[in-house]
């Protein structure tokens, strides 16, 4: 059952809190010995830009999603076991060339009262609030990580590739900025995080199957209020 598959065990999740330790470690290492950016800033791109908003319809929304201040907000349902659910947007706009970045924070963390009689506590998704941030194509699910069409880093310190989830970025929670850069520069094609504007992760390789695919920004999360910024 869903809810059986989305419940991790105390020792499932000791296991993966000590993956993200070490992801954590191994990132002040670097910091220490004096490590520098490793992906150089773009030179110059005098492509015309796209003049179109970029931004969320809700054409592609789940239908929990309730957005405020013209797509900038988004705010999931939460009545009458809605808290339960993840919610899911993807932008209007993809990218196929050069590279590009889209921020999100979590700005409110909703705590809805559960129903649940004590007894089936366990079967609650945890954790109880949630945010997934990466790419998508066009043809994907809404929801990050469930096919091989998307990759996303979660607030969980995970990454998600492939169907595979391992420790490679950091936690972040409310009031920290996080940003997805997506670089499909000649010969990158990488994904990477960044929160309040330090790297959380060397660049990470796009799977085979996303290289050359026109790639969508997506977000999901759970009983948290986001805010979003695409670019001007």
């Amino acid at each position: 059952p869903a809810a059986a598959r989305a419940t991790l065990g105390p020792a499932r999740r000791s296991a993966m809190a000590a993956a993200v330790d070490e992801q954590e470690a191994k990132r002040r290492r670097i910091e220490e010995d004096g490590g520098k950016e490793v992906e150089a800033d773009a030179p110059a791109d005098g492509r015309p830009r796209h003049k179109a908003p970029v931004g969320i319809h809700l054409r592609d929304c789940t239908l929990n999603i309730v957005p405020m201040q013209g797509g900038r907000l988004l705010a999931p349902l939460t009545d009458g076991g809605l808290q339960y659910l993840v919610a899911g947007a993807r932008a209007n706009v993809g990218v196929k060339k050069g590279r590009y970045c889209f921020e999100v924070k979590i700005i409110e963390l909703m705590s809805p009262s559960e129903p649940v009689p004590v007894m089936h506590r366990d079967a609650v998704p945890q954790p109880k609030q949630l945010l997934r941030v990466g790419f998508a194509t066009s043809g994907s699910p809404l929801f990050l990580g469930e096919t091989s069409e998307s990759v996303c880093f979660d607030s969980e310190g995970m990454f998600t590739a492939e169907g595979k989830r391992e420790a490679k970025g950091e936690r972040f929670a409310r009031d920290q900025m996080v940003a997805v850069v997506l670089n499909l520069g000649a010969g990158a094609n990488t994904v990477s995080l960044f929160r309040d504007g330090r790297r959380c992760c060397a660049p990470l390789p796009l799977p085979e199957g996303l290289v050359g695919k026109t790639l969508f920004p997506t977000i999901n999360f759970r009983n948290i209020t986001v805010q979003v910024n695409f670019g001007p």
